[in-house]
């Protein structure tokens, strides 16, 4: 997995929201979770990087889960 293009896609994606004028609750969420996932990009680089990380199904798996959460989440409020 390439994980600068990821970061960069998500970049590029959460701009508008970055660079809101009136930045809303939206805005806001969008980038928390926006910044989130680029933490765990870079996470999962430095692991490839150093030879850790066996397989892009730990990623996969993981980005899942954390997805899986946050609609639990939004379907409780």
């Amino acid at each position: 997995m390439d994980f600068n293009k990821l970061n960069s896609d998500l970049y590029t994606l959460s701009a508008p929201h970055q660079f809101a004028k009136k930045p809303n609750e939206f805005d806001r969420g969008y980038l928390k979770i926006s910044n989130c996932f680029n933490d765990l990009c870079y996470h999962y680089e430095q692991k490839c990087k150093a030879n850790e990380l066996s397989d892009e199904n730990e990623f996969q798996s993981l980005i899942e889960e954390y997805k899986n959460g946050l609609l639990k989440a939004i379907n409780e409020i």
